[in-house]
């Protein structure tokens, strides 16, 4: 058979600037014979026909017709894709006794990139309106006019008994009329997104009795004022879809909530929409949903209720979400895409529901540390994605909660340099000699197949392309020597089976206070040790002072008691005498300067657990009630300095300094340094600039020293935990920062 082909070798990728961000994907993600922008695909054997980007498609399509109907050849795959033409071709689907009728054996469409967008609209009109008596004028709203488009008259009157998929797609279309698609009985699925629709016709979809598949993405993306508007609020309904893509497009709400019984499908990202009301997908067989980029779709309760048993897939990001409880009992879900939002914990009442769930992606949200069990609650956990959160401590705990993971995204974090860390590290650089990269598959055996979504596939690309520690660390080294990639071998007891997903040298460095700066995970020292992050040559001072004792057990072993009876106060000492270290150099060459202009009023110091409390809750009253120019680390610090200078230099500039005092904050060595350094300041400058604020009771057992010594000679104030006097407790704080405020500005109006 002969064919006029205009194929080009090269990817089916669509650009990098134009890639799907929504679950539904973009239209090639998910069909395999035609390319981005029109051409059909080299794949593709017997009946292909591509006429993409020429200027005389139409004649070429009259000589092809005419050369297979000589050789008794069919037409299944035919691209008129940027031909330059203004409406479909008549000659396409005009019969004749002596040639071959293309309408009749081809089974995919495409018009890509073609002008469409011309019609006709009839002038405004009057009708009359006739009675016994008289005649009366009625003027027609314009919405009511009828339109008549110019570009689907070729497609009016022919008949598509094979057509399968039609690719409509960036053809500049404006309206949809009434009976376009009556003529493809079997068409499957439509594809009309990247056009300027704004009107459908009631009656546009009538007769596509087998469609299961629509596409209306990317509408008027240039413009998202202007809305879809559906004639009929039940033009979807009785269209019986099982998938529906909307991404992208501002669409009129009418028809919202009349998706059919049958809908599995949806993606409604990015459309603008208001949140969605209680019960709205509830007579659904809803199985994969994208809301994601719709700010709080999901305020009201109950929006996704009815869909516990159903649901699979959900892509919720950049929704203004701050916490997950709204999919508590989900036990079908599988893949949960939650990034860029305001969540703060991971709550094991929820998650422990999920028992399908194996995809987690937290992308920049705000999640901290976590001291529980709370991964593992889920059996069929795989992959769990928490880059760009405020995580900053990896604990044993952590490590065995996420042990049966096969994929672990932690980049991104301001990590401290605990010694977990390291044998993290240790756990997926040696998992990558033993474990192999495998794909993530649904449970379903009907979702492996590509179903107009990508939940799967998406991640499943991301571990395609994914970075080996061990790779990483041999090319920086140039060497395969294992012994370069860690400071001494292997010296984890811990295991797991997870490998890094992300990971990147410049990404995965810890901050480590005896060094003063950044280093990688496999300079940390292990656990076995030591627990305080000391340097080498200290290590080996603590193996000689290790044979002193044995040699003379009866003189240390009441010592050794003794600091075993007060181990917590005397690791404090430990931890005191390297601050102390810290800060004699930091400050030797400072000079108290009584006349200095200070930057901010007050610096607060708080661990990030606390955070949502000092940013919903603080921040508003002091700053905006208070008038008081806070310094907060996260937005203050300079970029392009080290942690440990951004500290002392903001606390240098600022009037006074507010610990937010919690349990967590004191298991925080950054916080421990700032109190530490508080005192210091104290100390040294001889004024009363520190405020405590406690978040709750904090028993003697659990103070350090330095805290039981700043709240014996401090007056301290008590978060009210029920609620109750919190009124009182903004009043005090109050009057607290304007006394400071205005005392110093006296001492330095003196000075």
């Amino acid at each position: 058979m002969n064919c006029i082909c205009g194929l080009l070798e090269g990817s089916n990728d669509v650009p990098k600037e134009e890639r799907k961000l929504c679950l539904t994907g973009y239209m090639t993600d998910i069909q395999s014979w035609v390319t981005w922008d029109g051409r059909l695909t080299v794949g593709l054997k017997e009946g292909v026909a591509d006429l993409s980007s020429r200027k005389d498609a139409t004649p070429a399509l009259k000589n092809l017709i005419s050369s297979q109907s000589r050789h008794n050849g069919v037409i299944k795959y035919l691209s008129m894709a940027k031909c330059g033409i203004r409406q479909v071709p008549t000659i396409i689907f005009l019969s004749d006794s002596a040639f071959m009728n293309p309408a009749e054996t081809v089974e995919y469409l495409t018009f890509y990139g073609n002008n469409f967008g011309q019609f006709l609209v009839t002038s405004e009109r009057y009708d009359s309106i006739l009675n016994a008596t008289s005649a009366k004028e009625v003027f027609l709203d314009p919405m009511n006019v009828q339109r008549r488009s110019t570009w689907s008259a070729g497609l009016h009157s022919a008949y598509f008994p094979k057509l399968k998929e039609l690719d409509l797609r960036a053809c500049n279309i404006e309206v949809l009329d009434a009976f376009i698609f009556q003529g493809m009985p079997y068409l499957t699925a439509l594809y009309l997104g990247e056009n300027s629709i704004s009107f459908v016709d009631a009656h546009a979809f009538v007769g596509l009795n087998s469609l299961r598949h629509l596409d209306i993405s990317r509408n008027r993306e240039d413009d998202p004022k202007r809305i879809l508007f559906f004639e009929s609020a039940d033009t979807l309904q009785r269209l019986n879809l099982q998938s529906l893509d909307l991404s992208f497009t501002a669409v009129d709400t009418r028809a919202l909530g009349n998706f059919g019984t049958k809908l599995e499908r949806l993606s409604v990202c990015y459309t603008g929409l208001f949140p969605l009301k209680p019960n709205i997908f509830a007579n659904t067989s809803m199985k994969y949903l994208d809301l994601s980029g719709n700010a709080e779709i999901l305020h009201e309760e109950g929006v996704l209720r009815g869909l516990e048993n159903s649901l699979r897939v959900l892509y919720v990001n950049s929704i203004a979400l701050k916490s997950l409880d709204f999919i508590k009992g989900f036990t079908k879900l599988e893949v949960l895409k939650a990034s860029q939002n305001k969540i703060t914990a991971i709550s094991l009442d929820v998650m422990r529901t999920l028992r399908s769930l194996q995809i987690l992606d937290l992308d920049g949200n705000r999640i901290s540390a976590w001291f529980s069990k709370i991964i593992s609650t889920m059996p069929k956990m795989k992959l769990l994605i928490l880059v760009n959160n405020n995580i900053n401590l990896i604990t044993d705990s952590v490590i065995a909660d996420i042990a049966n993971l096969k994929y672990v995204a932690l980049s991104k974090n301001l990590m401290v340099c605990y010694c977990y860390v390291r044998d993290m590290y240790e756990i997926a650089f040696q998992n990558e000699f033993r474990l192999k990269d495998t794909n993530i598959t649904s449970s379903s055996i009907e979702d492996n197949a590509l179903m107009f979504h990508t939940g799967f596939s998406d991640y499943n690309e991301i571990i395609t392309k994914r970075r080996n520690v061990t790779e990483s660390c041999f090319q920086i080294h140039n060497s395969t020597d294992v012994s370069n990639c860690f400071v001494g071998d292997f010296s984890t007891n811990l295991t797991g089976n997870f490998l890094y997903l992300d990971y990147d040298e410049g990404n995965y460095n810890c901050f480590s206070m005896a060094h003063a700066g950044s280093i990688s995970y496999g300079e940390v020292l292990p656990c076995g040790q030591d627990l305080r992050d000391m340097r080498p040559e200290l290590i080996l001072n603590e193996s000689r002072k290790s044979f002193l004792l044995l040699c003379i057990p009866l003189v240390l072993l009441p010592i050794l008691a003794f600091i075993y009876a007060f181990r917590r106060n005397f690791r404090y000492f430990l931890i005191t005498m390297r601050n102390s270290a810290m800060l004699s150099l930091i400050n030797e060459k400072n000079v108290v300067d009584e006349t200095k202009i200070f930057n901010y009023d007050v610096f607060v110091s708080y661990c990030n657990e606390d955070r949502t409390w000092v940013l919903d809750q603080l921040l508003p009253h002091v700053e905006k009630d208070c008038r008081i120019s806070v310094c907060l680390h996260e937005r203050d610090f300079q970029v392009g300095l080290s942690i440990l200078e951004n500290i002392v230099s903001c606390m240098d500039r600022s009037r006074f300094i507010m610990l937010i005092i919690s349990r967590r904050f004191l298991l925080s060595q950054w916080c421990q340094f700032e109190m530490h350094l508080a005192q210091h300041r104290l100390l040294e400058t001889r004024r009363e600039d520190l405020i405590l604020v406690l978040l709750e009771e904090i028993p003697r057992s659990l103070r350090p020293n330095t805290l039981h010594y700043l709240m014996l000679t401090k007056t301290y104030i008590v978060w009210p935990r029920d609620g109750t006097e919190e009124r009182e407790f903004w009043r005090r704080l109050k009057k607290s920062l304007v006394t400071q405020k205005l005392k110093s500005a006296e001492n330095d109006s003196l000075a």
